[in-house]
């Protein structure tokens, strides 16, 4: 996974990432033997084909073992993602998404705290005006998860205020009213939830029914 030939290269990494989709014991084979000391490299790698393949195989790691998800985190994987969220192609941002949510599901709660101030709010909500409903969803369904799980912390006061730092309440608010009904409904759940008061939220449920309606 370290040669600089393509048609090495390639084929190495999607067989470590095949290997990864089976057992934990499989997975934890895969990292002892180093698999997590190039990773890195290939997140950055100049070919966006070896970045979507690296990402994948990140991600999957990412939906095992929270003691997995400390071993991306102490080998350096997040400033990469954040980095590909940012400015990746956007198959290679797609995959870097499913990582955040793989991530979130396993992690215990100071390891999502570690995810969200390294740096991956602003890319994922940025992300959340293009036009692929399921990736919309999924960092919906990623902001909705991490809003909850902070809930009864501190925590959950800064981040509300991170959110709409990075113009995160106004993208989300827009979703309300989107075409498709899972997205307004999600996006509506989050506004109503966590940053909205009461009459407030009423008003873009009344909107949004009327638009499903019409």
């Amino acid at each position: 996974m370290s040669s600089s030939e393509l048609n090495v290269l390639t084929p190495c990494l999607h067989i470590i990432g095949n290997i990864v989709t089976g057992t934990d014991y499989q997975t934890q084979m895969a990292i002892d033997a180093g698999m997590l000391n190039v990773l890195p490299q290939l997140l950055t790698h100049p070919k966006f084909p070896i970045q979507k393949e690296a990402a994948w195989a990140l991600s999957i790691v990412a939906a095992e073992s929270c003691q997995h998800i400390q071993r991306l985190i102490a080998c350096s994987m997040l400033p990469p993602l954040v980095a590909l969220l940012k400015n990746g192609e956007f198959k290679v941002q797609k995959e870097a998404v499913w990582t955040v949510a793989n991530f979130i599901t396993g992690g215990t709660i100071d390891q999502l705290i570690h995810l969200v101030y390294s740096g991956v709010l602003e890319p994922l909500v940025n992300l959340l005006t293009i036009q692929d409903t399921k990736i919309v969803i999924t960092i919906l369904d990623v902001l909705s998860f991490i809003l909850q799980a902070v809930e009864k912390l501190s925590e959950k006061e800064n981040l509300c205020l991170l959110i709409e730092e990075i113009g995160g309440i106004d993208k989300i608010e827009a979703l309300q009213i989107h075409e498709n009904p899972q997205v307004a409904l999600t996006a509506l759940n989050i506004i109503e939830s966590h940053f909205c008061e009461g009459e407030e939220s009423v008003q873009y449920y009344q909107l949004w029914t009327k638009i499903m309606n019409s």
